[in-house]
C-alpha cells in the first residue's frame, strides 16, 4: 500500500483584504491629490495688502482658476513672494506673457474701479497671454494693465523732449472721440522721452505715416503777429490730459504703418500746424536793425502765405570773432522754410526744387524784411518779397557759418516808426518856453490890434450917422434940382452959340491966339529954366553963314 502524498498550501487571509483595500484607496486619494491640486506658481509683488494666505482667490474673467497658498517676504526685504496653486484645467493659461495684479478699490483719472472688492477683498487678476506656456515664476503688476492682451489694435511711441500734463491712462483722441490710450512714459536720455500709445482696432486704420500726435492737455494761448489765437481738444482730455493726432492740411493722406512705429509728438497743436511736414531747409538771416517782437516759433510768410517758421535767435550761429570784429554786427535768426508749402510736395526733390527756385527769385530781388504785424501787441514778423531796388551785398543763395541765407531789407512800416521817433527826439529839443513866449506877444499885439479896429469902427459908424444927418438938409436935397437947372441953362447958351457963324469965328481966332501966346510963354519959361541970366544978358549973335562952308 503506496504512502498518502501530503502537499502544504498556504492561503492568503481574507483578512489581510481589508488593509489591502485601504492602502489603495489611500493611494488613489493620494493620485487625485497631487494630480487635481494643480501646477504651483511664484508671484513677486512689491505689497502683499489684501493678499492672505488660503483666502484670496486667483481669478481670470471673473472665474476662480486658483488660490493664494503662501506668502512671504523675499530675501531682499523690499518685495514679497506669493505661492499660488492653479488648477489643472487652467494651467494653459500660465504662458511667458501673462499677467498678475491685485484687484482692489482703486480710484484714478479713468474713475473709480474694484469696488466689488469692498465686501468680498481683494483678489488677484490673471490675464493669460499669448506666447507658449509653461512658465511658473511671475512678476506681478502695482497696477491693472493699460491694455488687454487680448485686445486688437496698434502699439506706437511718441519722441519728444517733454510731456506736460501726461500719465499713463490718459487718453488718446481723434476728432473728439477716443481711440487709445497711453500706457507708458520712460525717459531715454536727458533730451528724449518716449511715450507708448496704444490705438484700439478699428481705429488703429485711421494712422498712418503722414499723421501728426500733439499733446492735447489743458487750454493753450498763443500771442503771434495774427493776434491772440486758443487751442483745445476733447473735454476729457482738456481736463485730464491725453494726446491727439490728425492729418494737417496740404498733407497727403500717407501709407499704412507697422506696429511699433514712431512719430514726433508735439508740445501743441498750433506747433503741430506749423511744422507739419518732414523735410524743411534752414537759413540763417541777419539784420542790422533791432528785432524786437519777434519770437521763436512766429510765422515766415511770402506775400502773406506761411511757408516757414523762425526757429532760434542768438549770436551762437556767428563764426568766431564775427561779433567782435565787426563795426556794427547783425543781429542772426535762424528760420525753418517747408518745401511742401512752396513746390507743392513733401519730398527730397522738394527741397532742392526750392533752392533753385530761390537762388533765381533772390538774383531778381527776393529779400527778407522784419515787419510789424501788430500794433497793439508789438509782434513782428518774418515776410519773404521782392524789393529790387535796394542794394544788397549778395544776389544768390550764400553760406554763413555753414547756413545758406537770404539777403534782408527793412520794412516801411517800421523805418517809418524809426523816423517818427527821431522827430519826437527834435521836437523833444524845441525851446518851447520861448516859442510859447513868442506866441504870447503875438496874440497881445493881435490884440491890440482888434481894439484899435474897433475904435476905427466905431468912428466910422459915427461918420455914417453924420454923413445920414447931412444928407436929411433941406438944402442938400435941392442940391440935385438945381444942378440939373444949371446944365439946362448951359445946353440953351450953347444952342445960341452955335447958332451965330461970327460969334463962332471970333471965338475960334481968340483960341488960336491965345494958343500962339502960350507957346510964347513956355518958351521964355524954358530958356529960364536953362539959363536964368537970359534976362540979363543977350545971347551972342552968331556969324552970317559962309556959302558952300558946309560941304568943307
Amino acid at each position: 500500500m503506496q504512502a498518502p502524498l501530503v502537499t502544504k498550501t498556504t492561503k492568503l487571509s481574507s483578512v489581510w483584504l481589508i488593509p489591502f483595500l485601504a492602502l489603495s484607496i489611500s493611494l488613489w486619494f493620494v493620485t487625485q491629490h497631487y494630480m487635481n491640486r494643480g501646477t504651483e506658481i511664484q508671484i513677486r509683488f512689491a505689497s502683499a495688502e489684501g493678499v492672505e494666505a488660503g483666502k484670496t482667490q486667483i481669478k481670470t474673467l471673473n472665474v476662480d482658476v486658483g488660490v493664494v497658498t503662501q506668502v512671504e517676504i523675499n530675501r531682499d526685504l523690499t518685495t514679497v513672494n506669493v505661492t499660488a496653486r492653479i488648477k489643472p484645467q487652467a494651467e494653459n493659461l500660465l504662458r511667458q506673457d501673462s499677467k498678475f495684479w491685485v484687484v482692489k478699490p482703486r480710484i484714478g483719472s479713468k474713475g473709480v474701479s474694484g469696488l466689488t472688492t469692498i465686501l468680498s477683498g481683494a483678489y488677484i487678476e490673471l490675464e493669460p497671454g499669448k506666447d507658449y506656456p509653461g512658465k511658473t515664476d511671475f512678476i506681478g503688476l502695482d497696477n491693472p494693465p493699460l491694455t488687454r492682451t487680448n485686445k486688437q489694435g496698434l502699439n506706437l511711441y511718441l519722441i519728444s523732449d517733454s510731456v506736460k500734463a501726461l500719465n499713463a491712462g490718459d487718453p488718446v483722441v481723434h476728432k473728439g472721440f477716443e481711440v487709445g490710450q497711453i500706457t507708458q512714459i520712460e525717459v531715454l536720455n536727458s533730451n528724449r522721452i518716449k511715450t507708448n500709445i496704444f490705438i484700439e482696432s478699428p481705429y488703429d486704420q485711421m494712422v498712418t505715416s503722414n499723421s501728426r500726435f500733439y499733446n492735447s492737455s489743458g487750454i493753450s494761448f498763443a500771442v503771434n503777429a495774427q493776434g491772440i489765437e486758443v487751442f483745445s481738444d476733447a473735454i476729457e482730455s482738456t481736463l485730464t490730459g491725453g494726446i491727439a493726432f490728425d492729418l494737417p492740411k496740404g498733407v497727403a493722406p500717407g501709407e499704412a504703418i507697422n506696429d511699433g512705429a514712431e512719430f514726433q509728438l508735439y508740445p501743441n497743436q498750433l506747433a503741430m500746424e506749423k511744422h507739419p511736414f518732414k523735410h524743411s531747409v534752414e537759413f540763417l538771416l541777419l539784420f542790422n536793425r533791432s528785432i524786437r517782437g519777434l519770437n521763436l516759433g512766429e510765422f515766415v510768410e511770402y506775400r502773406g502765405v506761411p511757408v516757414g517758421t523762425v526757429v532760434d535767435i542768438g549770436f551762437s550761429y556767428l563764426a568766431k570773432n564775427r561779433f567782435e570784429q565787426a563795426d556794427k554786427p547783425h543781429v542772426p535768426v535762424l528760420i525753418r522754410i517747408d518745401p511742401a508749402r512752396l513746390m507743392g510736395h513733401d519730398t527730397p526733390q522738394a527741397q532742392q526744387d526750392m533752392l533753385t527756385a530761390l537762388d533765381k527769385h533772390i538774383n531778381n530781388g527776393l529779400k527778407a524784411a522784419l515787419k510789424t504785424g501788430s500794433l497793439v501787441t508789438g509782434q513782428s514778423y518774418i515776410q519773404l518779397d521782392f524789393y529790387p531796388n535796394i542794394e544788397v551785398e549778395h544776389s544768390a543763395l550764400a553760406q554763413i557759418s555753414g547756413y545758406r541765407t537770404i539777403p534782408t531789407t527793412h520794412d516801411d512800416l517800421d523805418s517809418m516808426l524809426s523816423d517818427i521817433g527821431v522827430f519826437a527826439n527834435k521836437l523833444a529839443n524845441i525851446p518851447v518856453g520861448k516859442t510859447f513866449e513868442q506866441i504870447d506877444s503875438t496874440l497881445l499885439g493881435a490884440q491890440q490890434l482888434i481894439a484899435q479896429a474897433e475904435a476905427t469902427l466905431a468912428q466910422f459908424q459915427q461918420l455914417s450917422q453924420s454923413a445920414d444927418g447931412y444928407m436929411q438938409n433941406p438944402e442938400m436935397q435941392a442940391l440935385p434940382q438945381r444942378i440939373s437947372n444949371l446944365l439946362n441953362q448951359l445946353t440953351t447958351l450953347v444952342d445960341r452959340i452955335a447958332k451965330s457963324d461970327g460969334t463962332m469965328a471970333g471965338v475960334e481966332q481968340t483960341i488960336y491966339k491965345l494958343n500962339q501966346t502960350l507957346d510964347s510963354v513956355k518958351q521964355v519959361a524954358d530958356t529960364l529954366e536953362s539959363k536964368p541970366d537970359s534976362l540979363l544978358f543977350s545971347q551972342p549973335k552968331q556969324s552970317d553963314p559962309i556959302p558952300g562952308a558946309s560941304n568943307q
